[in-house]
């Protein structure tokens, strides 16, 4: 039962969508664990990387703003998922881990944007 508890209680931060305020004012809570945001995309850069068998990875950088803060994030992909491109001014919704570490700035990777709507 304690088990159940604790999966569910770490699972249930993906589940209400956090502002990045509240990440960032206790980090300590929320390290490693997947975090649901949203917010307006910034500053967007996309990197190539080609790979083993030339699989080319694509690294989305950008930062995450809302009302509350802003946050840096990244997203790896195949190149070939061009849906899952982002801009700059898009409003995002995404499952990311959040990872952090004392006298750093808070880093989003995200793990999944579940949904996306265009400026």
């Amino acid at each position: 039962m304690a088990l159940a508890i604790g999966l569910f209680a770490s699972l249930s931060w993906a589940g209400n969508v956090l502002n990045l305020g509240a990440l960032l004012a206790n980090p300590e809570s929320y390290q490693l664990k997947i975090v649901r945001v949203e917010g307006i995309v910034a500053n967007h850069r996309l990197k190539h990387f080609k790979r083993v068998n030339n699989v080319e990875k694509c690294v989305q950088s950008f930062t995450v703003t809302d009302e509350t803060g802003t946050m840096e994030a990244a997203y790896a992909m195949k190149c070939s998922g061009a849906m899952d491109l982002l801009r700059n001014r898009d409003r995002v919704t995404m499952d990311a881990r959040f990872d952090w570490a004392p006298g750093k700035a808070g880093r989003l990777n995200v793990q999944e944007v579940l949904a996306k709507m265009a400026p």
